[in-house]
């Protein structure tokens, strides 16, 4: 009788428990996030506008991702960032460092906004000054490298 009782259970079992997605803690999110960002600021500084595009896409990833996951987050909050955001991106476009330098400062600064608006404060955000990746380089590559590291 146990027996046919678990067999009876053992599909509702497993749908209950494949049907539960996995969703990131939100700390885990945002410390995606301030990698993102360090990794921008490396790109940035180093003109290597390829690699700052890719990462501005991961990191506006990530912070729709937080928002779609945790709707409780203010959406004002998220919108702080925005503006430097979309100032990062014309930047990136014209190849402007000072733009990019101006612009970043700002998104800084949008992130430690939206910190302090729900009491973590704490977590202060600052412009990275040095790069902890030895195991990157963050140059620009070169036309000729480009072609051979695609074939």
């Amino acid at each position: 009788m146990v027996v046919a009782l678990i067999a009876l259970a053992t599909p509702f079992v497993v749908a209950a428990q494949t049907s539960r997605e996995y969703a990131p803690k939100l700390a885990d999110i945002m410390s995606t996030v301030q990698f993102r960002h360090l990794k921008l600021s490396i790109a940035g500084q180093q003109q290597n506008w390829e690699l700052a595009a890719y990462e501005l896409g991961l990191l506006k990833s990530g912070l729709v991702d937080a928002v779609a996951l945790y709707t409780n987050i203010p959406v004002e909050n998220i919108t702080m960032v925005d503006g430097p955001v979309k100032a990062i991106d014309g930047a990136i476009a014209s190849k402007s460092s000072a733009a990019f330098g101006k612009a970043f400062q700002e998104l800084t600064a949008g992130c430690n906004s939206c910190h302090q608006s729900i009491g973590r404060d704490f977590i202060a955000i600052k412009v990275p000054t040095a790069s902890p990746f030895s195991n990157q380089s963050f140059s620009p590559a070169k036309a000729q490298g480009k072609a051979d590291m695609r074939r």
